[in-house]
């Protein structure tokens, strides 16, 4: 048996929609410690490693033996799943639960009244998906506004943006037959590690990756080397790899 309740059903609505940005299935894992899930989305070109610890729920019951390897795993269909979550009230309490041996994960919003919601657990493949190993050579700290402000305006213009470090400023830069973008972020708006890096990606993946951080950013570029981009929901952890677009516009 697993049972998980959450204090803030709106929060956890905002960890699923992270995951929701870049697949529609996803296979959840529960050991001793976390709730957890890592996949690549379907074109292949990025990956989200998500990880909610034990401490961030109000109650957290996982039946667990070494015959399962110390872990459960079970499929969810994330955009039902959200559907269901979006009808949550401000003060909604959240309880999961999946039974042994029932095919299904009940749902329940505890606020003024409780409503339950049944939805079927599905097959969804376990792979095993190791994180990039990457040497990266600039860490950068900013805030979710800046960036997700950089990359609206850089829309204007392209559907691919390039991050640029140098000269203690970090650039967000593109350009097209419309015209050219660039902004400059340097100084105590941001905090920089590292020398210098260049990397061109696609603004879509991008945009989605960030819609739901409402803090820090950290971001880790290589020359033309995927990124890695991470922030935090509540005590949730969420951190996104993209492959960059080598050739230039």
């Amino acid at each position: 048996m697993i049972k998980l309740v959450i204090k803030d059903a709106k929060e956890f609505y905002k960890c699923i929609d992270a995951i929701g940005v870049l697949i529609n299935e996803g296979l959840f894992t529960i050991d001793k410690e976390k709730f957890f899930l890592r996949a690549t989305d379907p074109s292949q070109i990025s990956l989200v490693d998500f990880v909610m610890p034990k401490s961030a729920f109000e109650e957290f019951i996982a039946d667990i033996g070494q015959e399962s390897g110390n872990k459960i795993s079970f499929g969810i269909n994330i955009n039902n799943l959200l559907q269901i979550l979006s009808h949550s009230s401000a003060d909604d309490k959240l309880s999961i639960e999946i039974k042994e041996g029932k095919p299904t994960i009940l749902i329940e919003l505890l606020g003024k009244s409780k409503r339950s919601f049944t939805i079927p657990l599905i097959d969804v493949s376990d792979q095993q998906h190791p994180l990039p190993n990457i040497p990266f050579d600039v860490t950068v700290q900013l805030t979710s506004d800046q960036l997700l402000g950089g990359i609206k305006d850089a829309a204007l213009f392209s559907s691919h943006l390039t991050f640029r470090v140098g000269d203690e400023k970090f650039v967000l830069e593109t350009q097209s037959s419309k015209g050219k973008f660039k902004q400059e972020i340097e100084g105590g708006e941001i905090a920089i590690s590292g020398q210098k890096a260049k990397a061109m990606f696609p603004l879509d993946y991008l945009q989605n990756m960030i819609k739901n951080s409402k803090g820090t950013i950290t971001i880790k570029l290589k020359d033309d080397m995927p990124i890695e981009l991470s922030y935090t929901i509540g005590s949730a952890a969420v951190r996104y790899y993209l492959a960059p677009r080598v050739d230039s516009e």
